[in-house]
């Protein structure tokens, strides 16, 4: 990770709340193909390019919610979507078989995937077993 001259920053970390550790071990080994994931201390570890995603059991990430006078809330708690977690897919059938992959380990896919003409990216999106708000992307641009 490469840091920014003036900035004591040298990494980034999200957080998120699962209720179910194994549920989310299936998930994102599945999705993310990454068969080496596990559950240690309460906690899955999910190292992406440039992000490291720490999937907290419920009363693990409570107790740091709380520490900010807030309580765990989960995506389509009534509030909707409060993150949208994206990442950049290298090929179109890459981000097709995530899409497949998050269904059959049991995600939601809202829509298939296709280009939005907005911004001219081709676009997916699923939710994992606790809702939190996946989109794919894949430039067709070279």
């Amino acid at each position: 990770m490469s840091e920014h001259p003036g900035s004591s920053v040298v990494g980034t970390v999200v957080c998120l709340p699962v209720r179910d550790l194994q549920v989310a071990l299936r998930f994102y080994q599945g999705v993310f193909s990454m068969p080496d994931l596990v559950i240690e201390e309460g906690m899955i570890t999910v190292e992406l390019p440039g992000l490291s995603l720490f999937l907290l059991e419920e009363e693990n990430f409570a107790s740091y919610s709380r520490k900010a006078g807030r309580e765990v809330s989960y995506p389509g708690d009534a509030a909707g979507t409060g993150v949208i977690l994206s990442c950049a897919i290298a090929t179109r059938e890459n981000l097709d078989s995530m899409l497949a992959a998050a269904v059959d380990h049991g995600g939601g896919v809202p829509k298939p995937a296709a280009i939005d003409p907005e911004v001219g990216l081709y676009l997916g999106y699923f939710f994992d077993p606790d809702g939190h708000h996946w989109e794919l992307a894949h430039s067709q641009r070279g």
